[in-house]
């Protein structure tokens, strides 16, 4: 059958998601531009998620995010479904690159304060469906109490090594596997679980020094 003249709407959008992992980037290898559209579309905001738990800075997600997407469009053709699913594939490219991005920003964020940080960033997605299971009223003083425990959690996480922090975020945000986050990183399960104990570790101390050593205690 004759592929079809391109219409926004929601025929093309049950057409797209028709379209197996595999043969959309078979097309991608093939340097097919409407199926990278329509592999960006169905991937970025789920690599997007993730990079913003990793990174904590959307200028530093928009960064990683064009290197992940020229990353897939140039080696497209090295995704081998035998080897596992398309999506622990480019989280391992997105974890990659996210790690760069890290390693560059390392030096600047070590030297910020507690104090002086901004509101957590928060992805909005979360935040709607957070609000869509909140049950109690508008509480001010609850309000102001998570806000200072996301941003000891963003200064706390921003002074793990990468590697640990990428671990942590790909166990607990992510909730992949430990043998799902070894294929992602690159490592041996028991490298991976290491990293998570002296990362988990690593922050109950840093959370402590903020004044939230309960909450420290109860993730232990």
């Amino acid at each position: 059958m004759d592929k079809p003249t391109v219409v926004a709407g929601p025929a093309t959008a049950a057409a797209d998601s028709a379209v197996s992992d595999f043969e959309l980037m078979r097309a991608v290898a093939s340097q097919d531009r409407n199926a990278f559209k329509t592999f960006y579309e169905r991937y970025a905001p789920r690599l997007g998620s993730y990079l913003l738990k990793l990174l904590k800075r959307p200028e530093r997600v928009d960064e990683a995010m064009n290197d992940v997407m020229l990353a897939v469009w140039q080696n497209a053709d090295r995704f081998d479904p035998a080897q596992g699913r398309l999506l622990t594939w480019l989280l391992g490219i997105a974890h990659h690159k996210g790690l760069k991005v890290l390693r560059q920003a390392g030096r600047s964020r070590a030297e910020i304060p507690f104090d002086t940080l901004p509101p957590p960033v928060v992805d909005e997605a979360e935040e709607r469906e957070d609000a869509s299971q909140a049950v109690a009223p508008h509480d001010p003083e609850r309000t102001v109490l998570g806000w200072e425990l996301g941003r000891a959690l963003t200064w706390a996480l921003d002074r793990l090594s990468p590697e640990h922090r990428a671990v942590i975020e790909l166990t607990f945000g992510e909730e992949r596997s430990y043998l799902e986050i070894a294929e992602i990183v690159g490592c041996p399960v028991n490298t991976v679980k290491t990293r998570v104990f002296h990362a988990r570790k690593r922050l109950a101390r840093l959370l402590a020094q903020c004044g939230h050593g309960d909450f420290a205690s109860a993730r232990e």
